[in-house]
C-alpha cells in the first residue's frame, strides 16, 4: 500500500505509535547521545571518588548483564544458539578481550582528561574510523582491478 498503513496481507512491520519512524530514529539517536554524556560524566566522578577502574569495569558490566539478560532471553529465544561449553567460552572471551579492554582503555583515557574530551574524540573516532575503511577499500579496488 502506497500510503504506509499496514496490511497484513502485505507483509509491512506494523507500526507502534504514530510518531513516524525517522522522527523515532532520530529521537533514539539523540537519546543514546544524551546517555553517552551522563555516562562519561558518572564516569568522571566516579574516578574522582577513588573507585578503582576494574571495581568500576566489574560493577558496570554486571549492572549491564542484569538489566540486558531478560530482553535477551525472552525476545531472541527462538532465534540464539543452544547454550554449550564451546559457544560459552568464545562469548567470555569476546566480552573480555573486545567490550573489557575497551572500557578499560576508555577509564585510563578519561583518568587524565576531561568527559567533554572524551565524548569529542569518541565522536571523532567512529568518523575516522568510516573514512579509513572506505580508503582502505578504495586501495583494495584499485590494486585488484588493475
Amino acid at each position: 500500500m502506497a500510503d504506509g498503513s499496514s496490511d497484513p496481507s502485505s507483509g509491512s512491520r506494523t507500526r507502534w505509535c504514530s510518531i513516524p519512524e525517522k522522527l523515532q530514529l532520530h529521537g533514539a539517536m539523540l537519546a543514546l547521545q544524551f546517555g553517552y554524556a551522563g555516562f562519561h560524566v558518572v564516569s568522571r566522578a566516579a574516578l574522582n571518588m577513588g573507585i578503582t577502574k576494574l571495581v568500576f569495569l566489574v560493577y558496570r558490566n554486571i549492572i549491564a548483564f542484569l538489566i540486558l539478560l531478560p530482553f535477551a532471553y525472552f525476545i531472541e529465544k527462538k532465534e540464539r544458539p543452544p547454550f554449550n561449553l564451546n559457544f560459552l567460552l568464545q562469548f567470555f572471551l569476546l566480552a573480555l578481550v573486545g567490550i573489557t579492554a575497551n572500557q578499560g582503555f576508555y577509564l585510563l583515557g578519561l583518568e587524565n582528561t576531561s568527559p567533554t574530551f572524551a565524548s569529542a574524540i569518541q565522536n571523532s573516532n567512529r568518523r575516522s574510523e568510516a573514512k579509513q575503511k572506505s580508503r582502505c577499500s578504495a586501495i583494495l579496488t584499485k590494486e585488484v582491478c588493475f
